[in-house]
C-alpha cells in the first residue's frame, strides 16, 4: 500500500497492543502494524526505507506512513525479538554469521540512495568525515528480530544516520560476538564466548578488507567511546530516554567494555590479521 497515511491494515482492529523492552521510543502494535512517535528525523528514516523496500532487501521494516494521530507507521515484523538475557539460539556462531552478511546486505542495497538534503538524521554525536553509507547505529540483539522462517530482521531505524561502514561493523560486533567480560556475557545470555575468534567470524562474514580488518579493535573502542558520550550528552539536554539510561547506571557496562578491549587487545587484533 502506498501513500502517506495508513489506516488500519489489521482487517478491522484497531486494539493497540503496547510492544515493551524499548529504550528511546514510545510503541504499540495495531493488527499487522507497528505505530510509534516520530521525530523530525522520521522523513529521513522512511526515505531510506523505502529504497531498501524498492532494492529488494528484506531485512528492514517497510514503511507506510503517518496515521492520524501523527505517528508512523510500520509494518509489524512477525518473530522472536533478541531479549535480554539471549536464548541459546541467538549466541550460535550461525546467528552471528548472518548477522553480520545482512548488515553487508544492508549497506550494498543502499546504492543509488541519495537522502533529500532537506532532510535531517537523529545521530549520538557530530557526523564522522568518512561518510559512506547511511548506518542503522543499533544493530544490537534487542534490535533485531527473527522470522519463523529463519531469516533476520534490523527494526528501530531512530539512530540511523551518516557514516563509515566499518562504524556500523563495529557496533554490531561489539554487541554481537559479544566483547563484554565473562560475567557480562553470562548475564546477557552469553556463555564464555571465544571473542578473537567470533570477532574474527564477524569480520569474514561482513566481508571486511585487509586495511579496515587492521584497525577494527580500534575502531569499535572509538564507537564504544562515541556511544557513553553520545548518551552522556542526550542526558545532559533532558531527553528523557536518555536520562533514564544514565541514571539507573547503564554506562557501567561499556566502561568495563573499554577495560576488557585495552585488556585483550593484543589477542583480538591477532585473531583479525
Amino acid at each position: 500500500m502506498s501513500g502517506d497515511v495508513q489506516n488500519d491494515r489489521s482487517a478491522g482492529t484497531s486494539e493497540e497492543i503496547p510492544l515493551t523492552g524499548g529504550n528511546v521510543s514510545t510503541v504499540v502494535r495495531v493488527g499487522a502494524t507497528v505505530r510509534r512517535n516520530t521525530g523530525p528525523w522520521t522523513p529521513a528514516v522512511h526515505a531510506l526505507l523505502k529504497h531498501l523496500a524498492a532494492a529488494g532487501f528484506t531485512g528492514a521494516p517497510r514503511t507506510y506512513g503517518f496515521d492520524d494521530q501523527s505517528r508512523e507507521v510500520l509494518e509489524f515484523v512477525e518473530g522472536e525479538c533478541g531479549k535480554y538475557p539471549l536464548a541459546s539460539h541467538w549466541t550460535t556462531d550461525e546467528v552471528l554469521v548472518t548477522v553480520a552478511a545482512m548488515l553487508r546486505m544492508f549497506h550494498d542495497a543502499q546504492i543509488g540512495f541519495v537522502a533529500p538534503t532537506d532532510m535531517q538524521w537523529r545521530s549520538l554525536g557530530p557526523r564522522p568525515p568518512d561518510t559512506e553509507v547511511i548506518c542503522h547505529h543499533d544493530a544490537a540483539p534487542h534490535n533485531v528480530v527473527w522470522r519463523p522462517d529463519g531469516t533476520l530482521c534490523m527494526i528501530d531505524f531512530d539512530l540511523a544516520s551518516p557514516g563509515a561502514r566499518i562504524y556500523d561493523v563495529a557496533y554490531s560486533a561489539w554487541t554481537w560476538t559479544p566483547l563484554f567480560s565473562d560475567h557480562d556475557s553470562q548475564t546477557l545470555g552469553w556463555r564464555y564466548p571465544d571473542r578473537a575468534r567470533r570477532l574474527r567470524l564477524f569480520a569474514d562474514a561482513y566481508g571486511l578488507l585487509p586495511h579496515d580488518r587492521k584497525r577494527l579493535v580500534q575502531v569499535i573502542r572509538s564507537r564504544i567511546v562515541d556511544h557513553i558520550e553520545g548518551i552522556r550528552r542526550m542526558a545532559a539536554a533532558g531527553e528523557p530516554a536518555f536520562v533514564r539510561i544514565v541514571r539507573n547506571g547503564h554506562l557501567k557496562r561499556p566502561m568495563r567494555d573499554l577495560r576488557l578491549i585495552d585488556h585483550e587487545r593484543d589477542v583480538l587484533e591477532h585473531a583479525l590479521s
